[in-house]
């Protein structure tokens, strides 16, 4: 299944556009855009994908998506048959990522709205408490106007931003790139391991990156991402056969080697694991719209 490139249209004296969406159901396009989109879902149901990340999604489902990031929202069979009586109702915001120059979200305060907006690239699905809070000020948007309209647009990516109840979706394999500035020692790591997936990754030539022991680089890569450095070798291979799954004809025993697994036993496993699904089912989910 290939990914479409989409374009959106936004105006030229507008800060972002909002949108209500009342349709019989969502249009299975598997697409991508330029523009970063808020999505707050009102009435519908079924599969969500962002990336390489599946999941379900009900009425309050919100979440944030990235630029070219690839994305879907599918409905359940019924949404499809005239006579069902469903439909969707949701709220769709689309805007630029250098809207403000790049000066002005290192202005103070502006921070976090910063750093949310430089995780939007994996996807961020937002939860807990404060999402129905955020949902209801989302809704306000499309019916106040001027001023207000934009601070309280501010106000929403601040809540987003400062809510810690929330999960990143795509995975750093798929997306293939990371957020720069945080760490340019990091940034070194990640290069290495994107450049070397399909091969063998040599935590020695990783550490010698950094001018670390191994146990010192271990200790500093766990203490910056919060997990082992093979862990997130791992999980960038398994989020670049998520990418062949969707898009290649090669078998998955083939993708297993190509993503620089050594045995389909474990790469399979870790597949699991990882997606909580096999990499046939996986392959089947995202192939609906190949038919």
């Amino acid at each position: 299944m290939k990914a479409i490139s989409q374009k959106i249209t936004l105006s030229s004296n507008k800060a972002f556009e909002i949108r209500k969406d009342e349709l019989p159901h969502f249009y299975n396009s598997w697409h991508f855009h330029s523009e970063i989109e808020l999505t707050l879902i009102l009435k519908s149901k079924g599969r969500r994908f962002i990336g390489d990340h599946i999941d379900q999604f009900l009425p309050g489902d919100l979440v944030l998506i990235g630029p070219n990031l690839p994305h879907l929202w599918q409905n359940e069979a019924p949404y499809y048959e005239n006579t069902s009586g469903n439909h969707v109702s949701a709220i769709i915001i689309h805007f630029e990522p250098e809207l403000w120059g790049s000066r002005f979200l290192t202005l103070e305060g502006l921070k976090a709205i910063d750093d949310l907006l430089k995780k939007a690239k994996y996807g961020i699905r937002i939860d807990g408490p404060a999402r129905i809070e955020i949902g209801a000020k989302i809704e306000k948007l499309t019916h106040v106007q001027g001023f207000e309209k934009l601070m309280l647009f501010f106000e929403v990516l601040n809540d987003i931003a400062t809510n810690t109840d929330h999960q990143v979706l795509a995975t750093s394999g798929f997306v293939k790139s990371f957020n720069k500035g945080n760490d340019e020692r990091l940034d070194k790591v990640y290069e290495y391991v994107m450049e070397h997936l399909t091969e063998k990754i040599d935590l020695d030539k990783a550490a010698e990156l950094l001018n670390l022991s191994k146990s010192a680089f271990c200790r500093f890569f766990k203490k910056k991402t919060r997990k082992t450095f093979s862990q997130f070798v791992k999980e960038a291979r398994i989020g670049y056969a998520c990418k062949l799954l969707q898009s290649n004809d090669l078998s998955t025993s083939q993708i297993c080697y190509e993503c620089g697994f050594d045995s389909f036993t474990y790469f399979s496993r870790s597949f699991k694991t990882i997606t909580g699904k096999t990499p046939t089912l996986y392959r089947k989910q995202y192939n609906f719209n190949s038919d």
